[in-house]
């Protein structure tokens, strides 16, 4: 009988020994940061105790690391985003606006909720003092890209380059599909190329 619990206590510690290593190795591996990083989200550290090893005089209990079970990382999608409706002719305005000196048109939404706008041709008419047409450079071959007029979302509409003298006033009328904005400016703000 003595030489039974005897081998139950070597049995014992040779297992807590081999517990040991296997932590060691285990726990050296985390020193490797790829390893580190590629572990850590995916398993965390449990025991379990495996079953007591009784003798006469003392119980010994060993704890053994579980191996981390397989986890399988779901991707969350985010939901479809919400189709806007069509925008109504009146819920779009299209007006002039001057950044960083020069002149361009902004089409923005002015009322009612959000919506969506398709494809729409931009056009630009110019005249001189005496009501003669300026050329106009790219000619009305632009379009404005189909948007979501939300959150205070607006498109910018630059002007195109045209024949014209900075020092002379001129007419500008600009469209954008239905929306139409005339406006009287200087030269010095317009993109004039005298080519």
């Amino acid at each position: 009988m003595r030489a039974k619990v005897t081998w139950l206590i070597i049995t014992a510690v040779t297992a807590i020994v081999v517990v040991g290593v296997v932590d060691a190795v285990r726990g050296s591996s985390s020193s490797n940061p790829e390893a580190a990083h590629a572990a850590a989200p995916v398993s965390k550290p449990s025991t379990t105790t495996a079953p007591s090893v009784q003798t006469a005089t003392e119980t010994v209990t060993t704890t053994a690391p579980v191996a981390p079970a397989d986890v399988t990382v779901t991707a969350i999608e985010s939901a479809s985003p919400k189709r806007l409706p069509s925008c109504a002719t009146d819920q779009l305005g299209l007006t002039f606006t001057v950044s960083e000196g020069l002149a361009g048109v902004v089409l923005r939404r002015v009322r009612g909720e959000p919506c969506h706008h398709g494809r729409a041709p931009i056009g630009f008419t110019v005249r001189d003092q005496s009501g003669d047409r300026v050329a106009v450079f790219g000619g009305n071959t632009r379009a404005t890209a189909p948007a979501d007029f939300s959150n205070g979302y607006e498109q910018l509409i630059d002007l195109y380059p045209m024949s014209c003298d900075p020092e002379e006033t001129f007419v500008v009328v600009a469209t954008v599909g239905p929306y139409v904005v005339r406006r009287t400016l200087p030269g010095t703000k317009l993109p004039c190329n005298h080519g």
